[in-house]
């Protein structure tokens, strides 16, 4: 009876270390699934930093190859004078502010470049265009009555007088010298177009656009020259409409040169009445040029093509893009550096 009852007790000692060494099994097992899962999820966030890092370095390069292409056919070769290294790309002509592409192994690559006199001069513009300009860029009617306009217009004004009383609903010394990050205000003429997203009301359109890609401080006779205007010159000037835009290019493309009456079908009735009196159509230009390379690493030409298909002719390229932007005096063939930005889109 003893001897059943100890053997009993054996049988079940051993049946609960053998339940115990399953859950001690189970545990070890999912202790390494999730230390697996850890590794495979830390190498492929490794692996796509790497990634990012490599693509944000070949973007640059192909920006920069953008920069120097700009360069080379402005400065390197007369205007009229046929390169004819391949007619796909419009190789043999050259037009400012028409925006070329080309695909290199690395990746794609479009620039243009534009005269600064077909940029809003933050000293010379006229009130009303720059009225027009921020009614645009709020998103109001045109003629809107607005506070944010006031304030901005305002403001600018008092940046750039020398005295210490400020407008109605401007800013002088005591306002930015009270803010979290006081700075000092320039009193005196806009030196950069950075600036503008310095001054009081600003805030609101920062991110929407590049300052360098909108104003200026070289064109001092504060019209638009319609012949050299900036990609987002021209989302302005064509209240923001894919056709009226991609008809600009064309225009560029075909005959290099616009004129009023082109503009004004171009641009529309609207757009046109509001904008008319602010436009000059010069073929000659100021000493200052923008130039503007930007990259898409591993964007192929197969992608690019399917993308359109997709997209009934909208470029919305699925790559980081790299963009360079340098502002030069050109004297001759040669030239002076003036400013460099680098960003990402």
């Amino acid at each position: 009876m003893s001897a059943n009852l100890i053997i009993n007790k054996r049988q079940v000692r051993a049946a609960g270390q053998n339940g115990f060494a399953l859950v001690v099994v189970i545990l070890v097992m999912l202790l390494a699934s999730v230390l697996a899962s850890q590794l495979i999820m830390l190498t492929r966030t490794e692996l796509k930093i790497s990634h990012n890092i490599k693509s944000r370095a070949v973007g640059h390069f192909l920006a920069e190859a953008g920069i120097n292409l700009g360069l080379f056919r402005l400065l390197d070769r007369p205007l009229d004078t046929p390169v004819n290294i391949g007619p796909e790309e419009d190789w043999d002509k050259f037009y400012q502010g028409y925006k070329y592409a080309l695909f290199l192994p690395t990746g794609r690559v479009t620039y243009y470049v534009s005269n600064e006199s077909g940029k809003i001069d933050l000293n010379h513009a006229p009130p009303g265009l720059m009225r027009l300009f921020l009614t645009y860029e709020l998103g109001l009617e045109p003629g809107a009555d607005d506070i944010r306009i006031d304030t901005i217009m305002d403001s600018i004004a008092d940046w750039r007088d020398s005295d210490d009383m400020h407008r109605l609903n401007g800013a002088e010394s005591e306002y930015y010298s009270n803010l979290d990050s006081p700075y000092i205000v320039r009193n005196g003429p806009i030196k950069d177009p950075s600036e503008f997203f310095l001054i009081k009301g600003t805030g609101e359109l920062a991110g929407k656009f590049a300052a360098a890609d909108i104003f200026t401080v070289h064109n001092p006779t504060g019209k638009i020259n319609f012949n050299s205007i900036t990609p987002a010159m021209l989302d302005f000037l064509t209240g923001g409409s894919r056709e009226a835009a991609a008809a600009y290019q064309a225009a560029k493309k075909e005959y290099g040169y616009n004129i009023q009456a082109v503009a004004a079908e171009i641009m529309g009735d609207k757009q046109y009445g509001l904008l008319h009196n602010y436009l000059n159509y010069n073929r000659g230009m100021n000493q200052y040029y923008f130039i503007v390379g930007t990259g898409y690493a591993d964007e192929v030409k197969a992608d690019m093509e399917q993308q359109d298909e997709a997209t009934a002719g909208a470029v919305k390229p699925h790559h980081t893009a790299v963009i360079d932007s340098l502002l030069i005096r050109k004297n001759g063939r040669n030239f002076t550096r003036i400013s460099w930005q680098e960003r990402y889109r």
